[in-house]
């Protein structure tokens, strides 16, 4: 292993609380050898390199700081709840037994993390049953087509998963075969022996309710489905335990209909949402945040129009030391999805769209954090919960 070093860069000027999340989460594209990345001062950002690369890393660091400095300048993040128990947050996490992985970013869940899983799962559903939802099962993978028409190739590339397979040709799978005979892994050659992509793993439940409502005009009444499956997004060295996994479960509602109409029910939604947090005593809180938005050429212009103009709110649990932990979020997409799948409102135009969606692997991390794994200390909501 070559050796490695802790590499510190002195921004020019102090970079905001929304700033520092965002380069945080984006310098583990510049290399996965990029590890352990904080801010210890507002102008001072520390990460694990190779020795050998340390020079040029931290030059390229201070390159992505400015630039997001510069996009974001002086945003400030709005606040729209603030639990009770932020004020004085207790962390009871420990070592906990029922969580493993079979490689980065693949989580096995059992025992009491499972039935927590399954806990949280049976409670956003019934969240969800407030507004009737329609139910709709999704397949794990999605056309290449479809993710197309959703803009991920152009935006998020990095995070993509596709799936490949041999071709139909015998004799190439046959010779694929003799290679891997007494192989353990893939030889350097497997990729080019694989067709042209068709699909990849869904990064994103609702993307298939869009597909579903493609070249149709909806009713008047706004459309909502409930969902819930697989989704696969690679984060590189960002991979961390549950936190950050390659594969996650995300349980949705999804809103189609007009602006006015679904803007409502995601400010409903929040509202509601505050009194689960507190009757299951969390520090948290709901604010307004962007997604990582890398490599697109107008990416820093999509990231400062999310977190200026209030389009995705999340769940955000405190996690010790002060870090935060995204378990959960409140999207509106605007007229987006309409457009790309010819989804229409009854009086023209395209229609709009929203959905609320829980990381259910992440409550599990950011609730075993606050509450730990012993379930005597658990808030009184919760009594009998595991055994239901």
């Amino acid at each position: 292993m070559s050796e490695r070093k802790r590499v510190v860069v002195e921004l020019a000027g102090p970079a905001t609380e929304m700033a520092q999340e965002e380069i945080e989460k984006q310098l583990a594209f510049l290399s996965r050898t990029i590890s352990n990345v904080r801010f210890t001062t507002a102008r001072t950002l520390e990460f694990d390199a190779p020795t050998a690369e340390a020079d040029q890393l931290a030059e390229a660091a201070l390159a992505r700081a400015k630039l997001t400095q510069k996009t974001l300048r002086s945003l400030e993040r709005k606040i729209a709840y603030r639990s009770s128990y932020m004020d004085a947050p207790v962390f009871r996490g420990g070592a906990v037994d029922g969580i493993e992985f079979e490689g980065p970013g693949l989580g096995l869940l059992s025992g009491v993390p499972l039935q927590l899983f399954e806990y949280f799962d049976r409670r956003f559903a019934e969240f969800g049953k407030h507004w009737r939802p329609a139910g709709m099962r999704a397949p794990t993978l999605i056309p290449t087509t479809v993710l197309a028409r959703c803009d991920y190739f152009r935006s998020f590339p990095q995070s993509v998963t596709f799936a490949a397979h041999l071709p139909e040709e015998p004799s190439r799978v046959e010779h694929f075969r003799e290679r891997h005979h007494d192989r353990e892994t893939l030889d350097p050659d497997a990729l080019g022996d694989m067709v042209t992509p068709e699909a990849c793993l869904s990064p994103a439940v609702c993307y298939h309710a869009y597909y579903a409502n493609r070249d149709r005009v909806l009713p008047e009444a706004p459309v909502v489905y409930e969902m819930v499956g697989k989704c696969f997004r690679y984060e590189s060295s960002n991979t961390s335990d549950l936190r950050r996994l390659w594969d996650f479960t995300m349980r949705e509602v999804v809103f189609l209909g007009a602006r006015e109409q679904i803007l409502a029910e995601r400010a409903k939604a929040i509202a509601l949402f505050q009194q689960f947090l507190e009757d299951h005593q969390l520090a948290a809180e709901i604010r307004t945040a962007s997604d990582p938005f890398f490599i697109a050429p107008d990416a820093g212009a999509k990231t400062y129009f999310q977190l200026s103009s209030d389009t995705k709110y999340e769940i955000s649990l405190l996690l010790p030391d002060q870090g935060r932990l995204a378990v959960g979020s409140f999207n509106y997409h605007g007229d987006f999805f309409g457009k790309a799948f010819n989804c229409t409102l009854p009086g023209g135009g395209p229609m709009h769209s929203v959905c609320f969606a829980w990381g259910l692997e992440r409550w599990v991390h950011g609730f075993l954090a606050q509450h730990g794994a012993d379930p005597a200390r658990w808030p009184d909501v919760m009594r009998g919960a595991l055994s239901e």
